[in-house]
């Protein structure tokens, strides 16, 4: 098999994208999953945040004075434990619903369905500390680091900024009531999941982006490779011209046999040959075979063995051999030259007959 070298300078073909993403290679960002972690929890946010701050505040104001002072006057916490558990199950199960459904379809709205058998097999490369360090200093390991420290830098300049404009409003917390408190919290976390959901949104287009880039680049084939690919799709020309050849010397051969079976050949005389056929009941008289050349040589040396009349006839033979396919019926515009041509050799078989 040719070697796979060469400077890979063409764009992947369908069957290679399929190759890779049988093996899982596909194009996937962790930013994307993040961002969508973002703006579920902002969403769920916006959309349960009345609910969500009458169960914190039940939560706060029962717990702590009527639970909390009767569980230990009677020494049993058991309905303190599941008044919180309930409590907190209510105000966490929005938010974990949420992140299930968007870690479950992050990957789909990306890569879809894909079973990687690869992944699942146990090779002993993978253990190999050598490769391990190679991919520890590759270029995606740098890109994912520097996406890292970027992320770091800016999500603590957001979180500084919008913290540091709220500093302010620290002095009147305490005037505030445990509902007013959790409310003016649940306002700032809300902003800072607004703020770092937009940063997330960038980040995760650019993220995107690179990933397509960098599959696409590794996707890419050298000539040899698009070659040996389309050999191996469309097979090797050299076989299959061989198929072809083994076809028709077997078409060739089974047309021979019929040829014993001819009322009569018309010749070019020399490069054409056919054969036609007709008995009582047919609509008109067929072609049984054909050739040119060698085989038409072989036709008329089968019909001379078997006493078949050979008849002279350049136009009827060319017209015949160039407009018809074996064992296609006489067109009618050729019908009446044909009839002639049957009507002299069946004379000639009578003269023959009575002589």
């Amino acid at each position: 098999m040719a070697e796979e070298g060469g400077e890979k300078t063409e764009e992947a073909t369908s069957q290679r994208r399929e190759e890779f993403r049988k093996r899982g290679q596909v194009a996937q960002s962790r930013e994307i999953a993040t961002f969508l972690l973002l703006l579920g929890s902002a969403l769920t946010f916006w959309a349960t945040g009345k609910m969500l701050l009458h169960h914190a505040t039940d939560l706060f104001e029962n717990f702590f004075s009527n639970y909390i002072v009767t569980a230990a006057r009677s020494g049993d916490y058991s309905a303190a434990a599941l008044f919180a558990v309930k409590k907190g199950a209510l105000i966490i199960g929005p938010l974990l619903g949420m992140a299930l459904v968007v870690g479950v379809s992050s990957t789909l709205l990306q890569v879809g369905f894909v079973y990687n058998e690869e992944a699942l097999q146990l090779k002993l490369e993978r253990l190999n500390p050598i490769n391990g360090l190679k991919r520890i200093f590759s270029l995606r390991a740098v890109v994912d680091g520097l996406k890292s420290l970027l992320k770091l830098i800016l999500i603590t300049s957001i979180v500084y900024f919008i913290v540091k404009n709220e500093v302010k409003h620290i002095s009147v917390l305490v005037e505030y009531n445990m509902s007013q408190f959790l409310s003016y919290f649940g306002m700032i976390a809300f902003k800072l999941l607004g703020a770092a959901t937009l940063f997330m949104g960038v980040l995760a287009v650019l993220d995107y982006g690179y990933q397509r880039w960098e599959l696409e680049k590794e996707m890419k084939m050298s000539k040899q490779e698009v070659k040996e690919e389309n050999k191996n799709r469309e097979g090797d020309p050299l076989i299959k011209a061989r198929i072809r050849r083994v076809q028709r010397e077997m078409a060739n051969k089974r047309m021979m046999t019929e040829v014993p079976k001819a009322d009569v050949i018309v010749t070019n005389p020399t490069h054409i040959a056919v054969a036609l056929k007709y008995q009582a009941g047919m609509a008109a008289p067929v072609l049984i075979a054909k050739g040119a050349d060698l085989i038409a040589e072989k036709i008329k040396k089968i019909a001379k063995e078997n006493n078949i009349p050979v008849i002279e006839n350049k136009p009827l033979a060319r017209a015949i051999f160039k407009t018809l396919k074996i064992g296609q019926l006489i067109p009618r515009e050729l019908f009446k030259t044909v009839a002639e041509v049957l009507a002299y050799v069946y004379r000639l078989k009578k003269k023959k007959r009575n002589a």
